[in-house]
């Protein structure tokens, strides 16, 4: 009776030892799970905390400057408020048209070299680092876009208004027939989407679409004007409109904000060039659109 008692009794403690180590593991895990949450959210305060102070400085600075630039109470905040997020468009932007003519004058002599260069509308060739004059100009709506051509690097013979850098480019085909890919294929020769010319139809078909063709009795047709080299555009190309993903594949940089007010206070915008309709294709040439 008594060694049964006390195996109860050994029971009972150990029962309340294994609810013990429970009670303590729960509570042990509860508080690391908590700490860790605090932890994150200290963390999260202070990276918010950070983004504000920023946000507030930004925004107080450009609160300050468009006082003394004139701005009324609503356009001081209201571009306060922007500039805090984007602040380019205030500095680069609004901020420009308030300057007055020797402001700016200065302002422009002391960021072009900034930027690296003689001029504002200058461009460093990707090729050679030699600066290439005259490169960058302003289009209808004000905004940066290449200059009329020709727009040669002088030590060089990079172009930057090349077929391979124009949105009518299409590099050279690929081993099977069929219209090649504005952004694929061999780039260092093509044809133009804009321009085309009666060419041999054995040469612009493929062998069937040919024989069909000579069979009806055509022996050209308008296709794309052949292009040898991509970086020796036709001497009559006015055409030419910038395609940026190939630039920037030639390593060429886009005028950022800065070089593009630069641009707006040097340069009038270019007026929009009207071009003549395309005689429309024949049902034989729409293959080739």
């Amino acid at each position: 009776m008594i060694h049964q008692n006390s195996f109860l009794v050994t029971s009972d403690i150990g029962c309340l030892a294994a609810i013990a180590r429970l009670t303590i593991g729960h509570r042990t895990g509860t508080l690391s799970i908590m700490m860790g949450s605090m932890f994150w959210l200290t963390l999260g305060l202070a990276a918010l905390g950070v983004f504000s102070f920023a946000f507030s400085y930004r925004a107080w600075h450009i609160w300050v400057d468009a006082g003394q630039r004139g701005f009324g109470p609503a356009l001081r905040l209201g571009w306060a408020l922007l500039g805090a997020v984007v602040p380019s468009r205030y500095w680069w932007g609004a901020r420009i048209g308030m300057l007055s003519p020797q402001e700016w004058a200065d302002w422009v002599a002391r960021e072009t070299p900034a930027l690296g260069l003689g001029q504002a509308d200058s461009l460093r060739c990707p090729l050679c680092a030699a600066e290439v004059p005259r490169a960058w100009a302003l289009d209808a709506d004000g905004c940066s876009t290449v200059a009329p051509g020709p727009i040669e690097c002088p030590r060089c013979d990079f172009r930057l208004d090349c077929c391979r850098h124009c949105v009518h480019f299409l590099p050279g085909r690929p081993s099977a027939w069929g219209r090649p890919s504005p952004l694929g294929g061999d780039v260092t020769f093509g044809c133009c989407g804009h321009y085309k010319i009666p060419q041999p139809v054995e040469r612009a078909c493929p062998p069937e679409m040919a024989r069909q063709l000579m069979a009806r009795g055509y022996t050209q047709i308008r296709a794309p004007l052949p292009i040898v080299d991509s970086f020796v555009p036709p001497d009559f190309c006015t055409a030419f409109a910038p395609h940026r993903r190939r630039l920037k594949a030639s390593e060429v940089h886009w005028p950022d904000a800065r070089q593009t007010a630069m641009l707006r206070l040097l340069t009038p915008p270019l007026s929009s060039v009207a071009v003549p309709p395309e005689e429309p294709p024949s049902d034989d040439e729409w293959w080739l659109l």
